[in-house]
């Protein structure tokens, strides 16, 4: 079943490899596989003389991920190809690992991702590539509760101390994480360095570098603060007297790599930990899943994090043996941001959970403040384990486990489920309830009830068949199915639908990531009894979500209302001022004229479609909103139509499409007499002749194997501008992601400048990179100091024989941005990814209503958008108000003035509110090398 993006496209990438690469094989950088074989099928000698043939190629690490094999039990290889990044699609990691698997006969062979499964909430979340980041959804606002020991309060561990004044002494917890730092509150920790290891770097000093790319700089250091801060600090961990062994395995716990985690698992181990603790999370692996029933058959309890602003349990913890924990807050209530689900086998406070703080390296190691996370929920959950094992003596409940035929860590299970507090009202899916540690250990060995052994956790789906079930409803997992060679792909497409708000019932029905399955799996997805399977591994181009939900009636929604309708009927007075009209001024101009003229530009623009709305239904809310203001009882539909015509107007967006000449020439244009233009009509009236002579011409869909990725624009001959994070999914840096020396197309790649996108007369292929920005962007965190853009080599004349049409103005003016330039966007937006949601996780209606004013169902086609250009973060970044959505990814932003030049090129946008483009003239004057295209 070999093919091109499986086998001979990882030989081509191979030729090139260095002979050497000094860094770890656990750099989270690096193209990494894990190749597990049958008992006996050979060793690393042999393997490695298969692999060289295989891949024609020696050029390549492979090593034991294991220290030990133990007798009878498959054995995994790490295998890393020498002087490559994994900047590979996730579709074609998997086709490889598809087609290892066969032509060596392995049991699995999982790449490492860097899945984004796992997410911290932060307070500050910066736009994302136009999507919907989720950590905002995620963060309560507020401040961490006092007294600092609130959380082991509810969780009964001040009591427990009372109990075992040993606090955990002589119990060894081992956290793979970030690694930690200094800081005052482990100055009377035991922290046993000899036992430490660094995956990252390499060594054993697992040392966080504190890094600012990192998306959660001292994750470790809270965490580790969690468990085992001494009673000496500001706060206090839940076992202050036991011993932490940190291991750095990870650069970032929103970047899950599950080898290095694995490796992680199996040293701890070896060393003599009694406690894993794993505050992090993304898709399985048959060698995860390997080192964590190794860990649990040496009598190792191991604790993992249900996840965080995914809704799905993340694996580890979805895993069935695993103890998975969910997070609440100090009124025993579920943590908004916490994965739940019959995985989940309690819970711990997660919300407000006093930690200490090291974020940056220079800044004093003596802060703390509160965090939210299962990850806390999780290290208080892992000290509690300590104080267990300490109190009754590890010894004891190895020999209590045993004479019951389980598990150390099915035994712990059984007890903090029989102990735990479960108050009136308790959330479902958050498991037994909260961890009582008082509880737990005045719970006798022989009075904890019969623990389930581990033979009755086998799952063949490992915890995916759950997934499945939340996601696209209730099914079976098919034993027949591949779960150890297919299941982590599965996952990894289960958790990014789950991101971007796919729910087997309401308004996530139709939700869908923009991910792609492998050959492998759709095949062998069509042919399995289970239906969810083809459901999920079958995808084509995500629909837009039909979005409505019942939210509160209230008088702020009703007055912005009114407040909105009192600024449209005041001459000169923008939509922009609408806050500082008193409510009472709209009120009072609803009579009968006013309601008229409210609602002539929604008519107006009803004529020219064929959507329709009941203009008699919303007269009768206007009227109703006459008579009684903002104490007026609405229903929703009538609210959301008002809220329509007053919010996020004057910015349409307009569809292009053809007009003939008297000539018999066809141009494309837009509709100038739009009503909702305002302010810009006029402008764009004047401008009309000069767009429809080139600039709406030059501006194309970009498709990755038919598939919509994003817009470009032309800006010279045989060269478009487009993103870098759009030309990352239809190419790959290598063999670096950063500064990389060449770019491998890894998708058959077109640019379509017709209106609908969708003309084959109007195709150009996309044949090679000119340029790009040195940083990889997908990645990693956003930032405005990277430079987002990229230009492609196309064809001049495509297949039909039609020249590439015209090419924008590149802008060198620097001085374009005054007070509120006026400009426009050309692109192609996509339909939303995910439901649009505020900080306080609640749907935002107003952009969901006027995402349907404005598109409809009709995306993918070529839209106009006028807006404003405001003041930007970055020198080489402005920010702008025109309508975009995923898929204006690359749209050229054009100066409304002169001869229409392109100024700025589109990169990032949060939801109509706040889109940010860089500067083509800052660009030109920053970047030589893109300079050099534009002499």
């Amino acid at each position: 079943m070999s093919h091109f993006y499986g086998l001979p496209f990882l030989r081509t990438l191979m030729a090139e490899a260095t002979k050497s690469d000094a860094r770890s094989v656990y750099d989270p950088d690096r193209l990494r596989f894990a190749l597990t074989v049958l008992p006996g099928a050979g060793d690393l000698k042999a393997l490695r003389a298969r692999l060289a043939t295989v891949l024609g190629s020696d050029r390549f690490g492979l090593e034991p991920m294991f220290d030990t094999v133990e007798p009878g039990e498959p054995v995994t290889y790490t295998f890393t190809p020498n002087g490559l990044d994994r900047t590979l699609p996730e579709d074609v990691l998997f086709s490889i690992a598809g087609d290892l698997r066969v032509e060596l006969g392995l049991i699995a062979c999982d790449p490492d991702l860097g899945a984004t499964a796992y997410a911290e909430p932060v307070k500050d979340v910066p736009s994302a590539t136009e999507g919907v980041v989720m950590d905002a959804v995620c963060w309560v606002k507020g401040d961490a509760p006092e007294p600092k020991t609130w959380a082991l309060d509810k969780a009964r561990v001040l009591q427990a101390w009372a109990k075992s004044p040993g606090k955990g002494k002589g119990i060894v917890v081992a956290q793979p994480d970030t690694g930690i730092t200094d800081h005052t509150e482990f100055a009377d920790t035991t922290i046993d360095f000899t036992k430490t290891l660094n995956l990252v770097e390499g060594g054993t000093k697992p040392t966080d570098p504190l890094s600012s790319s990192m998306s959660n700089p001292g994750h470790g250091t809270g965490t580790g603060s969690v468990v085992a801060s001494g009673e000496g600090g500001k706060m206090k961990g839940s076992a202050p007297k036991a011993t932490l062994v940190p291991i750095r395995c990870i650069n970032d716990v929103k970047i899950f790599n599950a080898a290095p985690v694995a490796k992680a698992i199996d040293h701890a181990v070896q060393k003599g930990a009694h406690v894993i603790s794993m505050s992090l999370g993304g898709i399985p692996s048959f060698a995860l899943r390997q080192a964590i029933k190794r860990a649990i058959a040496k009598d190792v309890i191991l604790l993992a994090a249900a996840g965080n602003c995914v809704g799905l349990v993340v694996w580890p913890a979805a895993y069935p043996e695993m103890i998975a924990v969910g997070g609440t807050n100090i009124h025993d209530k579920k943590w908004k941001g916490s994965s739940h689900g019959p995985a989940v086998d309690f819970s711990a406070p997660a919300e407000h959970v006093w930690k200490a703080v090291a974020t940056d390296p220079a800044a004093p190691k003596t802060k703390i403040e509160g965090g939210q996370g299962t990850s806390f929920a999780t290290a208080l959950s892992a000290g509690v384990a300590a104080l267990w094992l300490g109190h009754h003596g590890r010894a004891k409940v190895i020999q209590a486990a045993r004479a019951r035929g389980a598990s150390v860590q099915a035994l712990f299970r059984t007890a903090v489920q029989q102990t735990a507090r479960r108050p009136a009202g308790f959330p479902s899916g958050l498991g037994a309830g909260v961890v009582n540690a008082e509880a737990l250990l005045g719970l006798a060995l022989g009075d904890i009830a019969s623990a389930v052994v581990e033979s009755a956790f086998e799952d063949p789906s490992g915890g995916i068949d759950e997934a499945l079930t939340r996601l696209l409803g209730p099914g079976k997992a098919d034993p027949e199915f591949d779960w150890d060679a297919l299941g982590p792909e599965v996952a990894a497409l289960a958790i990014a639908d789950s991101r971007a708000g796919r729910d087997a019932r309401g308004p996530g029905r139709e939700t869908r990531a923009f991910r792609r399955a492998s050959a492998e799996l759709i095949e062998a997805a069509a042919g399995s009894r289970d239906p969810r399977l083809a459901q999920l591994a079958l995808r084509g181009s995500p629909p837009a979500p039909a979005i409505i939900m019942p939210a509160p009636v209230d008088g702020a929604r009703l007055a912005k209302v009114l407040s909105g309708l009192g600024a449209a009927a005041q001459p000169g007075l923008s939509v922009e001022s609408a806050s500082g009209v008193d409510p009472k001024e709209g009120q009072a101009r609803l009579n009968a004229t006013g309601r008229k003229a409210a609602l002539a530009p929604l008519q107006r623009r009803l004529e020219k479609s064929e959507k329709t709305v009941d203009l008699n239904r919303l007269d009768r809310g206007l009227a109703t909103l006459h008579r009684e203001g903002t104490s007026a009882r609405l229903g929703e539909t009538t609210l959301m139509q008002l809220e329509a015509l007053v919010s996020l107007t004057e910015r349409p967006a307009l569809a292009v499409s053809y007009r003939t000449t008297p000539e018999g020439k066809e141009l494309q244009t837009i509709d100038t007499t739009d009503p909702e233009l305002g302010r810009f009509a006029g402008l764009i009236e004047l401008a009309r002749p000069d767009l429809e002579a080139g600039p709406l011409q030059a501006v194309g869909r970009i498709d990755g194997d038919g598939i919509h990725l994003g817009t470009g624009f032309v800006v010279g001959p045989g060269l478009v501008m487009t993103n870098r994070h759009v030309l990352e999914e239809f190419a790959s840096p290598l063999p670096r992601a950063d500064k990389p020396k060449r770019w491998q197309m890894v998708r058959t790649t077109t640019i379509d400048f017709s209106p609908s996108g969708n003309d084959p007369a109007q195709k150009f292929a996309v044949e090679a990179v000119a340029f790009a920005g040195p940083q990889q962007i997908q990645r990693l965190p956003i930032s405005f100091a990277k430079l987002d853009m990229a230009l492609l080599k196309v064809q001049t004349v495509n297949a039909a024989g039609m020249a590439l049409p015209k090419a924008f103005t590149v802008n060198q003016d620097a001085g374009w941005r005054g007070a509120d330039a006026n400009l426009f966007v050309v692109g192609f937006p996509a339909p939303p990814g995910a439901v649009p949601r505020d900080e306080r996780g609640a749907l935002r209606h107003d952009v969901i209503e006027r995402l349907r004013e404005i598109f409809g169902l009709n995306y993918r086609r070529k839209y106009f958008s006028p807006g404003l250009a405001q003041a930007g973060t970055q020198p080489w970044v402005f920010n702008h108000d025109a309508t975009t959505l995923g898929g204006n990814s690359g749209s050229v932003i054009g100066a409304l003035s002169g001869d229409l030049p392109a100024v700025g090129l589109h990169f990032a946008g949060d939801w109509l509110r706040a889109n940010h483009a860089h500067d083509l003239a800052v660009v030109r004057a920053k970047a030589p090398a893109f300079a050099a295209l534009f002499p």
